[in-house]
């Protein structure tokens, strides 16, 4: 573990990370050794379901705990679901927990959810989670996190995990997938992991996946990278299936 720098030295990007989630209302956490905890829990069957919900926060002090956790779960003719957790965090020895789950069954089902979190500080831990499953017809998912990280000695772990199980219909599914991190300081270690499912049986219609990976830094001293990605489709014999992936990173300075 190399040096680490004194949390003042950070201080001087406060404004521009907050300026990342300015426009969302914020529930706020102050000084040290706090325990914050905030979930969301919908569930929900009939015709035509909407579902939307985020969580906010900012937190600001040393030894914290953030968990934020939003659950959907529904079924219906048309669903759409839409899920957000949204994080600021400044100090040191933090830990930081965002998740969001999506379940749907029935037919038209838009599954859309987003972690996002920016932090400030040395020796923090990230941990976020989309993880979105569909049964049906014409399945539409969209899942992504991201994180600024400034500081040294951070963990951070970025997931999203999204399965699609077709009924014998004739209508496209697609799922689309991101991951990004960007970072400014030393020591600091990511890891980001995409899985796409797609149970088609013998269904030929279009399949769609889409995937991307991306890491940025301007001090690539002593950071530690891993980028992974696994798509997997079962279809009919005749069903165009289209695969996308990509992961980059980008060491600098620039």
């Amino acid at each position: 573990m190399g040096p680490i720098t004194r949390r003042g030295d950070h201080m001087k990007y406060v404004p521009i990370v907050l300026g990342l989630l300015i426009m969302v209302p914020l529930a706020s956490a102050y000084y040290g050794g706090n325990s914050v905890s905030q979930s969301i829990d919908m569930s929900a069957s009939g015709g035509s379901v909407s579902q939307s919900a985020s969580n906010s926060a900012l937190v600001i002090g040393n030894n914290n705990k953030l968990d934020q956790s939003i659950s959907q779960s529904a079924s219906g003719n048309l669903i759409s679901q839409s899920a957000a957790n949204a994080a600021v965090v400044i100090g040191n020895g933090n830990t930081v927990g965002q998740k969001t789950t999506q379940q749907a069954n029935g037919n038209t089902i838009s599954q859309s959810a987003a972690n996002a979190v920016a932090v400030v500080g040395d020796m923090n831990t990230v941990n976020q989670l989309v993880s979105q499953s569909a049964t049906g017809n014409e399945i539409y998912q969209s899942g992504w996190n991201t994180a600024t990280i400034v500081g040294n000695g951070n963990s951070l772990d970025q997931k999203v995990v999204q399965t699609i199980t077709m009924l014998p219909a004739h209508v496209d599914p697609s799922q689309t997938m991101s991951n990004s991190a960007y970072i400014m300081g030393s020591y600091n270690t990511v890891n980001q992991g995409i899985y796409g499912t797609i149970l088609a049986g013998t269904n030929n219609a279009p399949i769609y996946q889409s995937g991307s990976n991306y890491i940025q830094t301007s001090d690539p001293t002593g950071n530690s990278y891993s980028q992974r990605m696994r798509f997997f489709v079962r279809a009919g014999p005749r069903a165009p299936v289209s695969q996308s992936g990509q992961n980059e990173i980008r060491l600098g300075p620039f």
